[in-house]
């Protein structure tokens, strides 16, 4: 029986435990729903994604698995099993069909906006609600920075004058990004390379806090053009806004613009989407001009972890401690440590209010305890 199905980019994570039946969206809801003890982390899991190899189908954690993109996940009485669920591809009306999705996001009832930065793939979308006739009403949402060689403030700025778009400016510094890691932490559920998807978080609760619901994003148009199905993005936009109870709708990832775009040859360059940018009279440095992909710059997080607690955690793990002279580092190890906290936290919690007088209970904390970074072994 087919338990469920990922997409093929992995937008929306599947996770599972390896002795059990029960799936879910996370982590720490697995371990919720299904009342999993404390488990242990995944060494070899840990280890490709501190090293940028990561294990498809694993977990920080041992005893919790993920469901690859483009996969079913099957139940039978042997137990789970994985069976490839490849997209199937075909030509169609691509412009069509992107307008279809976001009609589909206008007819949902709720309140909408579209994350608009200051790239070619928002921008498409924002002229194409222009061309429906809505851009006014459906508010474009930029987040405004000014962290240098970050900022899309004026290129975001530029495209909204020029489409006619109505603007909300939300402004942040590197401090609200350093305090909303541990939370982006817990959202994403894996250790992250660069700070960037914390911005996901900060926008998608400006937006809540303005009662919109469903946020229109840009975000899958890279990943779809070159057949990246690692899923070390996409997933981590998408949890990012369902913790602030906002749908991510990307119009990228809708099913008929999947089947269209994969018909087509790999195209990293995007020249479809330029085209079509063209068409629709968009600005010549987006339909000409190279992309810009951006990082965050560095922050210092050491008030979040210090180094010390980086060290204890890589030697109760047995990996080679890191020198932290690389941002790329520093925000690896930081966000893991915050991870692994956060989930013993979340399995502790429901194991002592289960089972709190039980020896089972207190085996498991005990167990969890060992690889603990604050509780290193002697």
């Amino acid at each position: 029986m087919i338990v469920a199905t990922r997409d093929e980019f992995g937008f929306r994570r599947i996770v599972y435990a390896e002795r059990g039946e029960a799936t879910s969206n996370g982590i720490a809801s697995l371990l919720r729903k299904a009342r999993l003890p404390a488990s242990v982390p995944d060494i070899a899991a840990i280890q490709g994604y501190l090293g940028g190899d990561r294990l498809a189908g694993h977990t920080v954690l041992r005893d919790v698995l993920a469901v690859p993109p483009g996969h079913s996940l099957i139940r039978s009485p042997q137990g789970w099993a994985l069976r490839a669920a490849p997209g199937a591809a075909e030509r169609g009306n691509l412009r069509e069909a992107l307008r279809a999705s976001l009609q589909s996001a206008l007819d949902s009832g709720k309140r909408v906006a579209l994350a608009l930065s200051g790239g070619l793939d928002s921008a498409l979308l924002l002229a194409l609600l222009r061309e429906m006739g809505v851009q006014r009403s459906i508010p474009s949402y930029i987040l405004v920075t000014d962290l240098p060689d970050y900022c899309e403030r004026d290129t975001a700025l530029d495209i909204a004058d020029r489409l006619g778009a109505r603007v909300k400016l939300v402004r942040v510094t590197a401090q609200d990004f350093v305090a909303a890691l541990p939370a982006a932490t817990r959202c994403v559920e894996e250790p992250m390379f660069n700070m960037h998807p914390v911005a996901k978080l900060l926008l998608a609760r400006a937006m809540a806090a303005d009662g919109i619901a469903v946020a229109i994003t840009g975000d899958g148009a890279d990943q779809v053009m070159r057949r990246d199905r690692s899923a070390n993005y996409l997933p981590l936009c998408n949890a990012m806004f369902a913790d602030a109870a906002v749908t991510l709708h990307a119009p990228f990832l809708d099913a008929a613009v999947v089947r269209h775009l994969t018909s087509l040859p790999r195209d990293p360059d995007k020249q479809c989407l330029r085209e079509l940018g063209e068409q629709l009279a968009l600005p010549e440095r987006l339909v000409r001009g190279p992309k810009q992909g951006r990082l965050a710059p560095a922050m210092d997080l050491r008030p979040l972890v210090d180094d010390a607690r980086i060290r204890d955690l890589s030697t109760t793990l047995g990996i080679a401690q890191p020198a932290l002279h690389v941002d790329t580092e520093r925000v690896l190890w930081t966000t893991l440590v915050l991870l692994l906290d956060s989930l013993q936290a979340e399995a502790m919690s429901h194991t002592s209010a289960s089972a709190a007088a039980t020896v089972s209970s207190s085996s498991a904390i005990e167990s969890a305890s060992s690889w603990h970074p604050r509780n290193p072994p002697s």
